[in-house]
């Protein structure tokens, strides 16, 4: 018998709603597994107690019959930069480890209306900027399969706990791909929404421009479900808005596929590569017209050194409090990235914000001569703990927080032995097809949840 912790959250909600099993045994299987996995570090706070009381309330609810929701009963992870009322809200900072949130930020406040049972929140690399899940206050979260190896960042905590079976799914943020590619790393599943679809009220800002919360989660069909829940305007975030839907084609033979090319050029290894060019190939009967896309006119490294001055900028002003009364509080590197927009002037970050622009031209090009853009996630496979994140790994990820577009990873399978992702980028609206389109990828590939965990 497959153990509840192993279905997918919409396998999960099929055998909550099929009486297989109750929320609280769910739930308590849940809390058995972080039990389990001792010095894992991928969680901050646990809330064992009122995890075990939401899921009771949640079989309360359906024994009277009331009408239910699909996520109610379900057990859900939260990044600890995000608010969750009552729960520590660190944002993995030293000076913060006091902070308890007074409120639920907008998304966890719609999904606790589900029913959805928060178990706890998700450890985070410092300040939730950072690419190697090494959090100096709170301990480095390693990859789920070898130890040896970092899970990336900055949403660490979130890639781990579901790839290990910790919680059904996870909300996490995604700024500079900071959720994505710990998510590719670590096998499973996750979507950045377009920006401004899912409220930033409630998160510890790294960016208004680039942040946004989303799901993780161990399929493509999960992320929908989730989605739709935490989507929508928020009339207390100056930042929220209506997205124009963006039409593409349903029927996959109809889509025009671009396929991201030279990727040598890009600094993407060789085993990432040829795992790519099979799995399009692989596609080619789904997805027959594809056509390859230059990024020779984009220049990765300007743009990524703009999107680190302007969250250097905004992370000062986050923090501006704790900087004037903490400041030993800050880990070595975090101060270094913060003196980064510490020495800049008014122009330089002028100039940041237009390479960022360039982004969106791009965008703009790339979709008006394909529907769907292909990509790996990540140039590399995991990388040694301990060891700095290479320099270019959110690079191929971060293109679509730069434009504001919806983007997500799902597995294409294993380079050199360790999980891989395959990224599908839409233009800006298209949240729903992407999503729809990734599922269709998934059962062509049959990878998902396909790869071995490492148990606790």
């Amino acid at each position: 018998m497959i153990e509840p912790t192993a279905l997918s959250a919409v396998e999960a909600i099929d055998a909550l709603g099929a009486g297989r099993f109750s929320a609280l045994s769910l739930t308590q299987a849940y809390l058995e597994r972080i039990a389990a996995g001792g010095e894992c570090r991928a969680w901050v706070h646990v809330d064992s107690a009122g995890a075990l009381e939401a899921a009771h309330a949640s079989d309360q609810r359906r024994a009277r019959g009331e009408a239910y929701h699909p996520l109610d009963g379900v057990p859900i992870g939260v990044s600890d930069n995000i608010e969750v009322a009552g729960m520590p809200l660190t944002a993995g900072m030293a000076t913060r480890r006091r902070r308890i949130a007074q409120e639920d930020a907008h998304c966890i406040a719609k999904l606790k209306r589900t029913g959805a049972v928060i178990l706890g929140k998700l450890n985070l690399d410092e300040a939730g900027f950072g690419g190697s899940g090494d959090n100096p206050h709170f301990g480095g979260c390693r990859h789920p399969l070898d130890a040896t190896l970092a899970s990336g960042g900055a949403a660490s905590g979130a890639a781990y706990a579901v790839a290990a079976q910790m919680c059904a799914l996870a909300i996490a943020t995604d700024s500079l791909a900071s959720m994505r590619v710990p998510a590719a790393l670590c096998g499973v599943v996750a979507f950045k929404p377009s920006h401004s679809r899912v409220s930033q009220r409630g998160l510890v800002t790294v960016s208004h421009r680039l942040d946004q919360a989303g799901p993780v989660a161990r399929s493509a069909a999960d992320l929908s479900v989730i989605f739709q829940q935490i989507s929508g305007v928020d009339a207390l975030d100056a930042h929220s808005r209506t997205v124009p839907l963006a039409h593409i084609e349903h029927e996959p033979r109809l889509l025009r596929i671009g396929v991201i090319g030279d990727l040598a050029a890009l600094g993407v290894a060789d085993p990432i590569s040829e795992l790519f060019a099979e799995v399009c190939e692989r596609l080619r009967e789904l997805l027959p017209q594809q056509e390859t896309i230059g990024f020779n006119d984009y220049d990765f490294a300007h743009k990524r050194r703009a999107a680190n001055l302007l969250c250097s900028a905004e992370m000062n002003l986050t923090h501006a409090d704790d900087l004037a009364t903490q400041a030993d509080g800050f880990s070595p590197g975090l101060r270094e990235i913060l003196a980064i927009a510490a020495h800049a002037n008014a122009v330089e970050l002028a100039v940041a914000e237009q390479r960022l622009d360039i982004a969106r031209l791009k965008s703009r090009r790339v979709f008006a001569q394909v529907d769907v853009l292909l990509a790996p996630t990540t140039p590399t496979t995991a990388f040694p703990f301990g060891s700095p994140p290479p320099e270019h790994a959110a690079d191929l990820a971060s293109f679509a927080n730069f434009a504001g577009l919806p983007a997500l990873t799902l597995p294409m399978g294993k380079a050199a032995g360790l999980p891989a992702g395959l990224q599908l980028i839409g233009p800006r609206g298209a949240d729903l097809q992407l999503l729809a389109l990734a599922e269709r990828i998934e059962r062509v590939l049959g990878l998902a949840q396909s790869h071995p965990i490492r148990r606790p």
